[in-house]
């Protein structure tokens, strides 16, 4: 025997409240509300129909209206269960479908495309961010975005700003296109433009960056940047000292070398000499150019003797680790572990070289190789017009 009120029908008549409660809320999930009503409705209809039942057993029913009834409710039982479970099954097509959909366009994007949960934690990560930083999708998900791919200096100001953002879904970078330092996985930094949009998800906020390396684009301005500030270096004097000193220095401070050095070639003696230089203001790397004054280069000594000898630019990454930089000046207590040197041209003769170095270990750099061709020859060329004037001195 069924106690009337029973649980089935609270429950029925509970599921059909909240799903009319849920249709006229802003919640954007009508097509799960809709299945809730119908699944709600079969329940409703059921429970009268155990009603009637109820009434049929008690003989307080006629037997003809209670069949009639029982049919149609029957009926309308399996329309409302068929149709609730047709509406779920498109919602979760339609769901699927989505998915899908930002899957696919995800995997053909060409800039990183990464989404952070309310936590910071990534909770989607796309082909082209294991290209762009080398991380796989598996290696990227459930980590925190700053301490994955930020440079550890950056990890305060993330994690201050994403304080407001987590609580508000607004930030001074919401909505904007920055540039950011990047770090990949092989732990080489790269200049990264990214755009953050929020999102709420369950009523939580979440955030959606593009990524896109443009490393080589910044590099690229870089080599414009340098070769029109030597340009100007040399134009704005007539004094060889002068420009001379102007374009180490635009090279160390474009190219962030700690020193720069030309030697001049000595065509009497048959040595290169050193005429000019400039550093940034560090104790080891001053010490190390007092050691290089005075100090002459045959062809073929060291490395400003062979890019003497071959008229070619040499980059070392390690000179610590390489024969071909060992000289009396490269010692492990100099501090100074790369260096780039090129020569400078006049009409196809080596006429000197300029050499620079830093405390870090530099790979070399195709871009900046291709464009000291040209800064080599500027130099050659302003040199040549000046050689009447002999107005440089040796250091001593």
């Amino acid at each position: 025997m069924i106690d009337v009120p029973g649980s089935l029908e609270l429950a029925s008549l509970f599921l059909l409240l909240v799903g009319i409660g849920l249709a006229f809320s802003d919640i954007r999930l009508s097509g799960w509300v809709l299945g809730w009503i119908l699944l709600s409705g079969a329940l409703l209809v059921q429970w009268f129909r155990s009603v009637l039942s109820y009434s049929m057993e008690r003989g307080s029913a006629d037997a003809e209206i209670y069949q009639i009834a029982d049919d149609w409710m029957g009926l309308g039982f399996a329309l409302l269960i068929v149709a609730s479970m047709y509406m779920m099954r498109e919602v979760l097509r339609r769901h699927s479908l989505a998915e899908e959909r930002v899957r696919v366009v995800s995997a053909v994007a060409q800039d990183a495309v990464v989404m952070m949960d309310h936590q910071g934690r990534i909770a989607f990560w796309n082909k082209a961010g294991q290209r762009i930083f080398g991380f796989t999708e598996d290696e990227a998900r459930g980590k925190k975005l700053h301490e994955l791919i930020i440079p550890e200096r950056g990890h305060m100001d993330f994690e201050r700003s994403f304080v407001d953002f987590r609580r508000t879904g607004q930030g001074p970078a919401i909505g904007k296109t920055l540039e950011l330092a990047g770090l990949r996985k092989d732990g080489v930094e790269i200049v990264t433009e990214v755009s953050i949009s929020g999102v709420s998800i369950n009523s939580k906020w979440h955030a959606v960056c593009i990524f896109r390396d443009i490393s080589e684009r910044k590099r690229a301005e870089k080599m414009l940047e340098l070769e029109y500030a030597v340009t100007r270096c040399l134009d704005s004097t007539d004094s060889v000292t002068e420009a001379l000193r102007a374009v180490i220095r635009a090279v160390c401070q474009t190219m962030n070398w700690d020193c720069g050095r030309y030697l001049r070639v000595d065509e009497a003696a048959g040595v290169l000499r050193l005429v000019e230089y400039w550093s940034v203001p560090d104790k080891t790397i001053q010490g190390f150019l007092s050691a290089a004054q005075g100090f002459t280069y045959e062809p073929g000594m060291g490395m400003a003797g062979k890019v003497w000898q071959s008229g070619q630019p040499l980059w070392i990454p390690d000179i610590t680790k390489d024969a071909r930089a060992l000289t009396a000046i490269f010692k492990a207590e100099s501090g100074v572990r790369s260096a780039f040197v090129f020569p400078s041209k006049s009409e196809g003769r080596t006429t000197g070289v300029f050499a620079f170095n830093s405390r870090d270990i530099r790979e070399p750099d195709a871009q900046l190789l291709s464009a000291v061709r040209m800064i080599g020859g500027q130099v050659g060329g302003f040199m040549q017009r000046q050689r009447g004037e002999n107005e440089y001195t040796v250091v001593q």
